[in-house]
């Protein structure tokens, strides 16, 4: 049997670790500590005498989101007989810290766990480095994702030119859509120098480019964007003839309208109405964008805003639809602090509104 002076010999020896170490009685019903080194202190923040007169008290720095995990975990090392390897947080003034925790059942002859012996080391550093990676990674995804998407419109521009060129009998007619084609094409490639010069990156993720801009001049300039699909459905459009003012990413903000008003042109039938309105009150700045076209049934509409969600379906010209546009809309609103909401009847068209509030714009 380990005595006294067998643990006095191994502080000794471990006194000069960063790792700490305990051993713990399994045959006390409240695991009693037998043994902790003085690295405990140091890295949880609680004296060594605390544990000894309390086992539990270590619980008292355990994040509440993990506590009831630790425990479990705990109580499954006694009872089935096997080692405990997990990932917890901690709080240390006021600080949250990682720590690796590995426990060993003791075995003694008559094969009964007697013994839990364990180490805990500080993981900070290295949980920060790999969470940041995550985040890397899922910006790059949601990156990958928009650049897509957003090359989707220009390119169906393009297409929708060419083919309109081929049905043009005078030379004139299909000079000008030339001249659109190759204007589409310079916007395009200007919105592909936008997207990745201004898109910054930090431990957070994706950081807006904020600058003072009217928002109706940004709603106008989407709608010439789609002029010819507006000429070709004979659609009656309403613009906001106000003048907002708001401090928020340009071009974040034109790629929101972009999908938005797409979207009412899309879904909607021949001679449709598309209305974009801005209202403003002493806290929040409101936008809706309003269509009569198909609408959305009822079952789709709580995954509208999911990326790749089954409501992503054809125009009424047959227009192509990834899915990923409301998705995407959501993620830069959230960005500026705001809330997106949807209203949709099916057969009697579709209301999105935008809510930014003052304090953020």
């Amino acid at each position: 049997m380990v005595g006294e002076r067998d643990y006095d010999l191994l502080d000794e020896l471990l006194s000069n670790i960063d790792q700490v170490l305990f051993v713990r009685d399994a045959f006390d019903k409240d695991l009693k500590v037998l043994y902790v080194n003085d690295a405990y202190q140091k890295g949880w923040g609680l004296s060594k005498d605390s544990l000894y007169q309390n086992p539990y008290s270590f619980l008292e720095v355990v994040h509440p989101d993990d506590k009831q995990m630790l425990i479990n975990t705990y109580v499954s090392t006694i009872k089935d007989k096997v080692e405990l390897s997990l990932d917890f947080r901690i709080l240390k003034n006021d600080e949250i810290h990682w720590v690796y925790a590995r426990v060993i059942p003791i075995r003694n002859k008559e094969g009964l766990v007697y013994r839990l012996i364990g180490i805990t080391d500080d993981i900070t550093h290295r949980k920060e480095r790999e969470i940041r990676i995550s985040k890397l990674n899922e910006l790059q995804d949601d990156i990958i994702k928009m650049l897509a998407h957003d090359l989707r419109s220009p390119i169906s521009g393009v297409k929708f030119l060419a083919e309109l060129i081929g049905r043009k009998d005078t030379i004139a007619e299909a000079k000008k859509h030339s001249t659109q084609i190759v204007e589409s094409c310079d916007d395009t490639l200007k919105l592909m120098d936008d997207l990745l010069s201004h898109i910054q990156v930090n431990n957070q993720g994706l950081v807006l480019n904020r600058t003072n801009f009217i928002i109706e001049n940004q709603i106008r300039t989407v709608f010439d964007l789609f002029a010819d699909r507006i000429e070709l459905k004979e659609l009656v459009v309403e613009s906001p003839s106000s003048k907002t003012n708001v401090f928020a990413d340009q071009l974040r903000f034109q790629q929101i309208m972009t999908n938005l008003i797409s979207n009412a042109i899309k879904f909607n039938h021949k001679k449709g109405e598309v209305v974009v309105s801005v209202l403003q009150d002493e806290s929040q700045i409101v936008i809706s964008v309003a269509d009569n076209g198909i609408g959305i049934p009822d079952e789709l509409q709580s995954e509208a805003f999911e990326l790749f969600s089954n409501s992503g379906r054809a125009g009424t010209f047959g227009e192509k639809s990834t899915g990923l546009g409301l998705s995407i809309t959501k993620r830069l609103v959230v960005l500026h602090k705001g809330t997106l909401s949807l209203t949709s009847e099916e057969g009697k068209g579709t209301t999105v509104k935008i809510c930014l509030p003052k304090s953020f714009v």
